[in-house]
């Protein structure tokens, strides 16, 4: 999911992207879908700037894949085959436990596939794409993927504070996170304590009464930038609030709140509430996957911080083991010495063979380490 929509990622061809591909999206569109085409898609927050990252990341937001296998290049023999980004993505989507089971392959009539795949295809007539929408929709309700559009909150009218949000927030853009930060040291630098409090307070009130997805996301902002001059001003029972919210932008306002809490004071994060939003199988991924994030930032400095690791471990959905074992080798390619080997282990074990697979990397990369060096790491001095 992206901001609480369902993703189907259309994978396809640049040359039959405006015939095909663009028709299809907008008919999955009519229907209520967040069809994406990562082409004419923008980077997702915190995704790396590499074009490979960028289809990836969107993978990882998806619910379903649709393959657009058009005759894109011809082969010595003659034959028609589709283009390589295609096969490459199919391929990505089974190696992904949330999509191996949720591929539909769409093929025009004269395409071959590569012999190492053969997936189970539907025709896809290049002159009638509604017929093609149709099928979609047969497949992903098959699936039980239905639309999800986002829950219109509550209205709210949130109490003036000493200091108008607005008048802190004025000109600040989507990203502005530095002068976000300037203006919360300027508060700090003029302002008591109990006043940067009360404001602090009021700007999570307007954001859980907010209904504008761009007012939610500057308004928590400038709270991130608040709790980044001074940690303690941030009222985690609001952000519990908010993180328990219906409303995706406000779980998102959440646990980005969270991530700065857990660059500058690590100890205070609560581990119930990054839990709550750290669930790759069935959060959005705005969510689940900075929540993700700050579970990695929070196990280096927090032994105990991987509870929420351990708890996902014994998930029934492969998403979420797999999303571990991944999570735990970006860890070991930080600091080695902060994965939990048994953890590690244990999910080289996993029945699924994505999830085992992915974990025996983990086990590989820190294989070196002296068999005490994690609990070394958190109990330097022994007792």
């Amino acid at each position: 999911m992206l901001n609480g929509r369902t993703v189907v990622f259309l994978s396809c061809s640049e040359r039959f992207r405006a015939t095909v591909a663009e028709p299809i999206r907008a008919g999955l569109t009519a229907l209520g879908y967040h069809a994406v085409i990562v082409s004419q898609e923008p980077r997702l927050l915190g995704a790396d700037w590499t074009p490979d990252a960028k289809v990836q990341s969107y993978m990882d937001a998806s619910d379903a894949l649709v393959a657009l296998c058009t005759a894109d290049n011809r082969l010595d023999d003659d034959s028609m085959q589709t283009r390589p980004n295609i096969i490459d993505e199919i391929q990505r989507a089974r190696s992904t436990p949330r999509l191996r089971d949720k591929i539909m392959v769409l093929k025009a009539p004269d395409v071959r596939l590569p012999s190492n795949i053969n997936p189970v295809y539907e025709d896809l007539d290049l002159d009638d794409t509604a017929a093609a929408i149709e099928k979609i929709r047969i497949q992903l309700r098959a699936w039980n993927i239905t639309p999800v559009e986002p829950s219109s909150p509550s209205p709210s009218i949130p109490a003036a504070p000493a200091i108008p949000i607005e008048q802190l927030t004025d000109g600040l853009a989507l990203g502005d996170d530095d002068r976000a930060s300037a203006r919360a040291y300027q508060l700090a630098l003029k302002s008591t304590l109990e006043a940067q409090r009360d404001i602090a307070a009021e700007a999570l009130q307007q954001v859980a009464a907010a209904r504008d997805d761009t007012d939610i996301h500057i308004t928590s902002s400038l709270i991130e930038a608040m709790g980044r001059i001074d940690p303690n001003l941030v009222p985690l029972d609001r952000i519990a609030e908010l993180a328990t919210s219906a409303e995706v932008p406000k779980r998102i306002a959440a646990i980005f709140v969270l991530w700065d809490l857990a660059e500058a004071a690590p100890g205070l994060v609560p581990l119930g509430i990054v839990g709550r939003l750290a669930k790759p199988a069935e959060e959005d991924w705005y969510v689940e996957a900075p929540a993700m994030a700050v579970t990695k930032l929070l196990m280096l400095h927090r032994r105990h911080a991987r509870v929420i690791f351990d708890h996902l471990a014994g998930s029934a959905d492969a998403t979420d083991r797999h999303d571990v074992a991944a999570a735990l080798l970006n860890l070991a390619a930080v600091d080695v010495t902060a994965v939990p080997p048994d953890l590690a282990q244990r999910l080289s074990e996993d029945a699924d063979d994505l999830v085992a697979a992915k974990a025996s990397e983990v086990v590989a990369a820190i294989a070196h380490l002296n068999e005490d060096a994690y609990r070394r790491r958190f109990m330097p001095f022994g007792i």
